[in-house]
């Protein structure tokens, strides 16, 4: 439940609707579709290097010990980035909602009231804060499971107007907008604009893997627990975004982003059809999302120091903890990125704000993934060199090595195009290049300083560590030789397709 808290935020409820508008409701549903199966590889990949070796860290464990040290700092320090400035999105995206209810007063007073909060939540004793988040999980469950059942009742027309819409919104026009240019190019461009917004909603997929030294049996759950967050959260995404591309127009003016306040489509939807109360209790619990999504990205942020400080790559003083036992100087640390939300409060329209963090965070995201597939694959032909084979891992993704590499070049494709109606006549900013590209230039500049720094060789495929897989076949062995547990046909049915 908490990885679900986590993987579902306003990547969904608010970054969803500029990608409407731009795309229309097919083609959000292509790219999120197409982006999904992505995530899919990096979850399946995840899995099973998790299930070889099922430490606190997860991939950040992973990446130095099949490829490089300073690679394996590399991808920690982009990943805590990538946490940290997510709290500053999140609470852009809650005080912007907020305005919702209070449009006349200033954002900088939400802002404060969030990113207080937050910051206390993550120096409370790590109880309140796994507790938080499980309460934080069901409400956005229960969202989201309300809101496809009560968009398909007002699609079929049980609404104030007893409308019935059908697929009135995807005959109307065409399903799939044209984007920057007219034709088939057009269209293509308007589904390719969606993979960023995409990449920001379910990029962090992997995090599941991060505490995975502190779980019961982790070389069976976390790779179970991994597979099956991956079809929560696709299934959530793609029906969420079905239903609400059916009772909403994607030319609605309001999701433009030009308005004072950001819009989310789940609430524009349902007050278009004339329903009060529903839109404001969607809101509310879009605006608990966010400050449940940036309380975890901040948790996991610091935490992600602590590990680079217990394995001597960060300064000791990361340690420190409170009487509660809070490592309040990494909490600190990483929460020094949060306060980018006050661009909130200048004359710049909310909804850009947002594209600006979306863009920071997804080419973050997507360049993790890339060294994540990169690694696993040296992991493959590792396991190969050394004639282990890949059937005695606690799980075995299908189709590789060359599913992984085409996960990571197909990352590595959408990050470089990234920023492409940039470069359309009239277009160029330089905040939008800044947001699009900046994450494309730090990461290679971090890894060459660190390379030459450290002066740390590259991992042969001989002498890459593969002690662990005594572990791996001892825990086989027991658990082969353990009575069966009596399982009911249809959990058994359920398990095979979520797990395989």
């Amino acid at each position: 439940m908490i990885s679900l808290a986590s993987g579902i935020g306003t990547g969904l409820f608010l970054g969803s609707g500029s990608a409407l508008y731009a795309a229309g409701p097919l083609g959000i549903l292509l790219g999120y579709i197409v982006h999904g199966v992505l995530a899919a590889e990096v979850a399946f990949i995840s899995a099973e290097t998790i299930g070889y070796l099922p430490v606190s860290g997860g991939f950040i464990r992973f990446v130095p010990r099949f490829s490089d040290k300073a690679l394996g700092i590399t991808v920690a320090l982009t990943f805590w980035y990538l946490l940290s400035i997510t709290v500053a999105a999140e609470v852009v995206a809650a005080s912007s909602l907020v305005a919702y209810w209070r449009p006349d007063l200033n954002h900088a007073i939400f802002i404060t009231v969030f990113l207080l909060l937050i910051l206390a939540f993550n120096l409370l004793p790590v109880r309140v804060y796994g507790e938080s988040e499980f309460v934080f999980g069901t409400i956005k469950t229960l969202l989201i499971v309300g809101m496809i059942l009560a968009g398909l009742l007002v699609d079929w027309g049980v609404n104030p107007a007893g409308d019935y819409i059908g697929g009135r919104n995807w005959s109307k026009g065409s399903p799939i907008h044209e984007y920057l240019v007219g034709g088939t190019t057009g269209r293509f461009l308007a589904f390719w604009s969606t993979l960023i917004n995409a990449s920001f909603a379910m990029g962090n997929i992997q995090i599941t893997t991060i505490g995975a030294g502190e779980v019961a049996n982790p070389r069976v759950n976390v790779p179970k627990a991994m597979r099956r967050i991956f079809w929560r959260i696709n299934v959530f995404y793609i029906l969420s975004l079905l239903v609400v591309g059916l009772i909403l127009p994607s030319t609605e003016p309001r999701l433009s982003g030009s308005s004072s306040t950001a819009n989310s489509p789940f609430v524009l939807a349902f007050t278009n059809v004339g329903i009060k109360v529903v839109p404001a209790i969607i809101n509310t619990v879009v605006v608990t999302s966010a400050f449940s999504s940036g309380n975890g990205v901040l948790f996991l942020a610091s935490r992600v120091l602590v590990g680079l400080a217990q394995d001597g790559y960060a300064p000791q003083v990361l340690l420190k903890t409170n009487k509660l036992g809070t490592p309040w100087v990494a909490v600190l640390v990483s929460f020094t990125l949060a306060p980018l939300a006050y661009l909130n409060c200048g004359g710049t329209a909310p909804a850009l704000v947002f594209t600006w963090f979306i863009n920071l965070i997804a080419t973050a995201g997507l360049i993790v993934w890339c060294i994540i597939c990169f690694t696993y694959v040296r992991f493959y032909y590792g396991l190969q060199h050394r004639g282990i084979s890949r059937d005695e891992l606690p799980y075995k993704s299908w189709g590789q090595p060359y599913c992984a590499i085409a996960a990571g070049i197909f990352s590595f494709i959408i990050v470089f195009f990234s920023g492409f109606a940039l470069f359309f006549p009239g277009k160029f900013t330089a905040s939008g290049f800044l947001s699009n590209y900046i994450a494309c230039f730090a990461v290679p500049v971090i890894y060459v300083v660190l390379k030459v720094t450290l002066k740390s060789p590259w991992i042969s495929y001989a002498d890459m560590d593969f002690s662990d897989m005594d572990a791996v076949r001892a825990e086989r062995f027991l658990r082969e030789t353990a009575p069966p547990k009596k399982t009911s046909l249809w959990r058994k049915f359920v398990e095979k397709v979520a797990d395989e």
